[in-house]
């Protein structure tokens, strides 16, 4: 679960960037603690409302999506290889 976490935050916070924020402006645009970010990165798992609240402040949603290995090696360029 811990990837998991790391993967989402990791785009948020890029999501974050590409609009000129910081950890510190998304934490605070999300109307959250000032230490949320760095404690959630620590954390092997987070409440789900903390993560969409996060991913709203750089106008992201928190969504669903069914498990598609095939998709999952075409995104990753790993189609056709012996990954």
């Amino acid at each position: 679960m811990k990837d998991t976490v790391e993967s989402l935050l990791a785009e948020i916070v890029a999501a974050g960037k590409a609009q000129g924020l910081d950890q510190k402006m998304i934490v605070a645009k999300a109307g959250l603690g000032a230490s949320t970010l760095s404690k959630a990165k620590a954390a092997d798992d987070m409440r789900v409302s903390t993560l969409a609240r996060l991913a709203a402040a750089v106008g992201l949603r928190v969504c669903l999506a069914a498990h598609e290995p095939k998709l999952d090696k075409l995104l990753s360029r790993s189609l056709f290889t012996d990954e």
